[in-house]
């Protein structure tokens, strides 16, 4: 009896100390482990996706971890950013975005404002409209000029109803009375398919998610949803849409940010780790020379830098839908001030 319950004493002894080491290393292990995964907000081929597969790269070399990028569009981003949250507030799942995400809350995807997340903002490109290279429309006031002519016929793409670029159109229609009839798909890689199969007339884009059908001659672009003219590769200067519509200057700019985001109450040591892997990847030569292809500006933010941006922008953004009259959600419900 009493070799029994040395034996018994014995073993639960040697599991104790099992258990106390695989905690101990448990809690040595040090952010990243294990694959990070990426969940995209919108659908392939448009500038979120497309920057986020690239940071990821990037990030995945400079961690050592795989990261799993995953399409999860739909509901103006809020598929991707309630899958998010629901998960693990632990570094390891992390979403792929855009300035998309400052207006969440107004379109009813998500319930919580901008400062619920932290992020790492690359760069951004400014906003053009484009046409097919065949089209009728040679300058944006003949593109005008049809809408006023036959309202609702001039059919204008873009990467979803309530994102920058269908808000950008809007702000042409409600401001400057001009007709064109809104063309919404799930990201600006399906608007692009869209054009080149004639199903709409133009696609509001960003620069750089056009600049690859510019060059190759499939298409032109017509017009800045800016308030500068900008220089396309192959096309030459594009002017801004204020140089038609001077009253628009109040709404702009409305920049594009493309981002990687995850919940702000994520432990510090890992917002550490991404934070330091970010910004060794901005200045490489392989993040440059994809900047300048993107025909984007850098911003390189992270931290309360990158914080305060999107709490400003999200300002701007939200309270510009509603002023739309597109609003779902007032953006004082979800703490969000007037600018």
């Amino acid at each position: 009896m009493k070799n029994k319950l040395l034996l018994m004493c014995v073993m639960l002894a040697f599991i104790g100390s099992v258990s106390l080491f695989a905690a101990g290393a448990q809690a040595n292990t040090k952010y990243p482990a294990r694959p990070i995964n990426v969940s995209v907000h919108s659908g392939a081929g448009g500038g979120s996706d497309v920057w986020a597969r690239k940071v990821s790269a990037l990030m995945e070399q400079e961690l050592g971890v795989k990261f799993i990028v995953t399409n999860r569009e739909g509901g103006n981003g809020g598929v991707a950013a309630n899958y998010v949250w629901n998960q693990p507030h632990d570094g390891y799942n992390i979403i792929g975005g855009s300035e998309t995400a400052m207006t969440y809350v107004v379109n009813g995807a998500f319930d919580k404002n901008a400062l619920t997340w932290d992020w790492l903002i690359s760069g951004g490109s400014p906003g053009v409209i484009i046409v097919l290279n065949g089209s009728p429309y040679k300058t944006f006031q003949e593109m005008v000029s049809a809408a006023k002519a036959n309202p609702d016929t001039v059919k204008v793409g873009n990467s979803g109803i309530g994102k920058t670029w269908h808000l950008k159109v809007d702000m042409i229609n409600k401001f400057a009375d001009i007709p064109f009839k809104h063309s919404p798909y799930n990201s600006s890689g399906a608007a692009m398919v869209a054009l080149l199969s004639k199903e709409v007339d133009a696609v509001s884009c960003a620069a750089g998610e056009a600049v690859q059908y510019i060059q190759s001659g499939d298409a032109r672009p017509l017009v800045m949803t800016e308030k500068e003219a900008f220089s396309f590769p192959k096309a030459g200067s594009v002017p801004a849409v204020t140089d038609t519509f001077p009253q628009l200057a109040r709404y702009l700019p409305m920049n594009q940010f493309l981002s990687l985001m995850y919940p702000h109450d994520v432990p510090q040591e890992v917002k550490t780790v991404l934070e330091g892997a970010f910004k060794k990847i901005m200045v490489s030569k392989e993040m440059k020379d994809f900047i300048d292809e993107q025909l984007s500006v850098t911003y390189g933010l992270s931290g309360q830098p990158a914080r305060d941006m999107a709490a400003a922008m999200e300002r701007n953004f939200s309270w510009f839908t509603f002023d739309l009259g597109l609003a779902k959600v007032e953006p004082t419900a979800a703490g969000i001030a007037r600018p």
